[in-house]
């Protein structure tokens, strides 16, 4: 074919053909019969990409969201009101007040929001809206200004199945006005802790005492080295919450031996006092840590409780304010503690064979105190007795004096002897029978002794003579001595006696 043939040749759009080969070729192949229909293709693809994007604007892309407005404790605050800004905009798309639930239709996207209740702290954040999107909740904290201290510090490291820890909580009120809060038990402490109300004065910190409780049915799952568990505070209706860590361990107290003790002693010199060795003993696979040693009185007649428990003392701590009781610190597992107790009998105690007592050990994760039992025997009670002697011994010769006309004066010593073991004191001497025995015929010239101590002897001067009517007809004369002490084993009380004739004054004539 010539080159005009070739011209007068159908065509479809006048294009060079391409070899079949080259790419170009075969587009153009394609393309070059469809030519004539392109306006129409065209306007196919813009119907549907308008139709497209319209239903993705006014119909695919809208979300109908409500918005909820809560408190930390998922109650509904019926006076909220919020604001809502598209991500990157500062004007507001919706905003609303007087409710507490909220329903608007946006576009998927990040938005900014503002929300505000009466009494709670104004929340300035944002939330993602997808298709998916039904709900979303605002969750307001309560304006209390009030912060929990030092928490980790003071909750205890290890707590035990069965046992009571107290705590003490510091909070600290960093507003201007007078707060009150609860406080909230969370994570393992919910449940085992009791708290209650507290009002805090503007800008102070006070310190509020709580109890941990842990039941005494929770499992432990490693008997060994306990449960790790974590506890958390947090103050209602707010999220300023604290945390600490601690080990749960199981119930001690079935593993635990603890040493009675008996006591034996005399209220005297040299024998009045006794000693026993108390063993703590760990039988469990872990350590114990707080226990506190002491002693109680249960029983005794003779003598008072509350006197007998004051006879007894550990030797660790006796010069401490109270000696009855011992710390603790740890004993170590499967391992024992000894502490030595003794009984100081004072001389005024009463002969008393059963007293009887307990040996106590306590802790903080104790349900109840483990005692065994603990007796005193005092075997014999302390003696107290006067010995009165005269020198020179009776009977007393008075002589009759020439020289003065009248019977001498003879001054003698009344002897006074403590023959008991106890202290004597505030001790008086007078005549008993003084119409009798005059003083014409003995005169006490000293009268008292303040104190006289056991197996002591003091004297006191008397002074003996005779009335001048017995010349002619002398005849001797009984002088009954009277004696009184206080009582050295009954307070408020006094010891009275009387030496009949002791001192016999006998008148001798010229």
């Amino acid at each position: 074919m010539d080159d005009l043939e070739k011209f007068d040749s159908t065509s479809y759009g006048g294009e060079v053909e391409f070899e079949d080969e080259s790419v170009l070729g075969k587009v153009t192949g394609i393309i070059g019969p469809l030519k004539k229909f392109l306006p129409h293709i065209i306007a196919v693809i813009v119907i549907i990409a308008v139709a497209w994007f319209a239903y993705d604007f006014f119909i695919g892309s809208t979300v109908n969201v409500t918005v909820t407005v809560k408190d930390t404790e998922g109650r509904v605050l019926n006076e909220s009101s919020i604001k809502v800004y598209p991500e990157g905009t500062s004007e507001a798309i919706f905003k609303e007040s007087g409710s507490a639930s909220y329903s608007f239709t946006v576009r998927p996207g990040r938005y900014r929001y503002e929300a505000i209740s009466p009494g709670y702290v104004t929340k300035k954040s944002a939330f993602d809206i997808s298709q998916d999107t039904k709900e979303q909740v605002i969750e307001l904290e309560k304006d209390v200004g009030v912060e929990i201290l030092d928490f980790e510090q003071v909750f205890p490291q290890k707590l035990y199945v069965g046992g009571t820890s107290t705590i003490q909580v510091q909070l600290k009120n960093s507003s201007s006005a007078t707060a009150s809060v609860e406080l909230v038990a969370e994570k393992d402490l919910e449940g085992i802790l009791q708290a209650s109300p507290v009002s805090i004065p503007a800008g102070m910190t006070q310190t509020v005492s709580m109890q941990v409780s842990i039941p005494a049915g929770t499992a432990v799952k490693d008997q060994t080295n306990g449960d790790q568990k974590e506890a958390a505070l947090r103050i209602r209706y707010t999220n300023e919450e604290a945390s600490a860590a601690f080990t749960l361990y199981p119930n001690p107290a079935e593993k635990i031996a603890l040493d009675s003790a008996s006591f034996s002693a005399k209220a005297r010199e040299n024998e009045n006092k006794d000693s026993d060795i108390i063993a703590v003993k760990n039988n469990n696979s872990f350590p114990i840590d707080d226990l506190t040693l002491s002693i109680e009185i249960t029983s005794a007649t003779k003598n008072s409780p509350s006197d007998v428990i004051r006879w007894f003392q550990f030797t660790e701590v006796a010069n401490e304010q109270d000696p009855r009781e011992i710390e603790i610190t740890t004993i170590p597992a499967k391992k024992d503690v000894k502490k030595e107790l003794q009984v100081v009998i004072p001389l005024t105690a009463k002969k008393e064979p059963d007293i009887k007592g307990n040996i106590v050990l306590n802790a903080p994760w104790l349900s109840e105190p483990i005692k065994k039992t603990l007796t005193l025997d005092v075997k014999e009670e302390a003696s107290y007795s006067l010995e009165i002697s005269t020198n020179p011994r009776s009977p007393i010769e008075i002589e009759w004096d020439e020289t003065l006309g009248k019977y001498e004066d003879l001054m003698i010593n009344l002897r006074v002897k403590n023959a008991g073991q106890l202290d004597l004191h505030n001790i008086v001497f007078s005549i008993a029978n003084n119409i009798i025995c005059s003083p014409d015929w003995l005169l006490l010239v000293e009268n008292s002794i303040d104190v006289l101590g056991p197996g002591e002897t003091k004297e006191l001067k008397m002074n003996a003579s005779s009335p001048i009517a017995m010349r002619g007809q002398e005849s001797s004369k009984f002088c009954n001595i009277r004696y009184r002490f206080d009582n050295p084993i009954a307070t408020g009380s006094y010891i009275e006696d009387t030496e009949v004739s002791l001192i016999e004054i006998a008148p001798q004539p010229a």
